[in-house]
């Protein structure tokens, strides 16, 4: 009797163990060009799944290898042969040269009439420097004549100065970029929860590098080819995303990121054309924010109510700053200054966002010091195990508590930082200068000398003065849970729900 898996086309089984793998052949027309490209056929690839996982699971990963397979076709189809066979020449070339001893660049300046050039070719080439001549073959019986694009590689980097290399392909340029942008977030984390959140938004653009190279192949980094790849996939783009614009550009910015920047320091004779993605800014849809008679009190009422989530409390105090999940998260305890009034805002992408922020009163102040007692010398957040998690992660919390607090199940994290703005509003606080400066959206032009000394934790008092006027002045009309009765809870009211 069969089993259900075996009836699943292109699974790899073996009755000598429960693993199961894909296997599956590429296509007759591509097995040669495959092969120069040593892409072996047939792909095999493990599933990480058993015999005794359910054929729909079996499936659906099925489908998946078939898709990376779909990827790799295109790959081969796009990808020119000669251009890689030449590249790997030159990299051959450069070791031929290391093991010869002949540096490279060794010909230049250097009169093809003088002795000293036949001599240096004869360092570099030995007997190989003449078997193009008819009768090398009867001079040498016994010796192998070089691959021509091994020899014609050697005489060019003998004539090209170090780091002036003028071949190159577009995985050079993404190799390099990959390098980059590990170093920058190794060199630009801070802390251990934003390095680890710059790795996840790594790990995005390397499939967005991947996808490119999938469209494009690896073909030799020129002008022509680069320019007109770029614009093939921004309409493979425009066409897979057609109502996100916005994505489209995410997508296509990263490769035209590494390209730019190899042919800025590396082929700096290949010019990159900038391109657009029109109506770029996705469609502008309408942010929801809390009601502010029915929903901000009971929202307002959950900070201070311990059965609900640390973080989601500390999140509703930000609304009244503007601080996003992320701030939060990178915010050190360190950073807290219970005798000042204030906490300086952490883990920016943007220097005018690091700011002072209000603590607005005990319940806020203990929330912030929660993990203060123990706290490590480098980093602690005060959100604790909370920054160890990813963003769709915080997103799911806090709107479970939303919902939970409200009812309203249309409520985002996006919403309290909104509602902030709302509330100025309606405060008629939101176009004071101070305001902009307070939610963290002060130009960026601003001059450093004059706002960069609040990076040290330390702020003026008649600035801190101010942030505290307006804070009140949002607080305006929320009840005062300081002092409720702790045998209250908030679990057994019932939340009103928005019409």
């Amino acid at each position: 009797m069969k089993e259900p898996y075996m009836e699943i086309k292109y699974l790899k089984y073996d009755k000598n163990t429960e693993w199961l793998a894909y296997q599956r052949k590429l296509p007759i027309a591509l097995l040669d060009k495959a092969k120069q490209l040593s892409i072996k056929s047939p792909l095999v690839w493990p599933l990480g799944l058993t015999k005794a996982d359910s054929p729909a699971k079996i499936a659906t990963a099925i489908d998946a290898c078939n898709e990376r397979r779909e990827g790799i076709i295109r790959f081969i189809e796009s990808t020119s042969v000669s251009a890689v066979t030449k590249a790997d020449a030159y990299q051959k070339a450069k070791a031929w040269l290391e093991a010869r001893g002949v540096k490279q660049g060794s010909l230049l300046d250097v009169d093809p009439m003088n002795p000293e050039f036949d001599g240096i070719l004869d360092e570099a080439l030995g007997i190989h420097t003449d078997q193009h001549r008819t009768e090398w073959d009867r001079v040498y019986p016994d010796a192998d004549r070089l691959p021509e694009a091994l020899v014609s590689a050697v005489q060019q980097l003998l004539i090209t100065p170090t780091g002036h290399e003028k071949y190159h392909l577009f995985s050079d340029a993404i190799e390099r970029y990959k390098q980059y942008r590990s170093e920058q977030i190794r060199l630009n984390s801070q802390t251990e929860a934003q390095r680890k959140r710059d790795e996840r938004a790594h790990l995005k653009d390397l499939k967005r590098l991947s996808d490119f190279m999938e469209y494009a192949g690896n073909q030799e980094f020129t002008s022509d080819n680069c320019n007109v790849s770029l614009r093939g996939y921004r309409e493979v783009l425009l066409k897979k995303y057609p109502d996100t614009p916005s994505t489209a550009k995410r997508h296509l910015e990263v490769p035209s990121a590494a390209l730019r920047k190899f042919a800025n320091e590396v082929a700096t004779n290949v010019s990159i054309t900038t391109l657009t993605i029109k109506g770029q800014k996705a469609k502008t849809r309408g942010r929801e924010v809390l009601d502010i008679e029915s929903e901000l009190p009971l929202v307002w009422a959950a900070a201070h109510d311990d059965s609900y989530d640390h973080f989601f409390r500390l999140h509703v105090f930000g609304i009244f700053s503007g601080s996003t999940a992320s701030e939060l998260i990178q915010t050190d305890v360190s950073n807290v200054f219970p005798d000042k009034g204030y906490f300086v805002s952490g883990g920016t992408k943007r220097d005018h966002r690091a700011r002072p922020v209000i603590i607005i009163n005990d319940t806020h102040r203990e929330l912030l010091l929660k993990f203060s007692d123990g706290a490590s010398k480098e980093f602690t957040s005060v959100c604790g195990f909370r920054a160890e998690q990813t963003e769709s992660n915080h997103a799911r919390l806090l709107k479970k508590e939303l919902q939970r607090a409200t009812g309203n199940p249309e409520l985002t994290a996006y919403c309290l930082r909104h509602t902030g703005k709302h509330l100025g509003d309606i405060k008629e606080v939101s176009n004071l200068p101070a305001f902009d400066r307070m939610f963290g959206w002060g130009s960026e032009e601003r001059s450093s000398v004059k706002d960069d000394y609040g990076k040290a934790g330390v702020y003026a008092k008649a600035l801190i003065s101010e942030y505290r006027a307006i804070t009140d002045k949002l607080l305006e009309g929320l009840p005062d849970h300081e002092s409720r009765n702790p045998a209250t809870s908030l679990t057994k009211v019932v939340p009103l729900k928005r019409k």
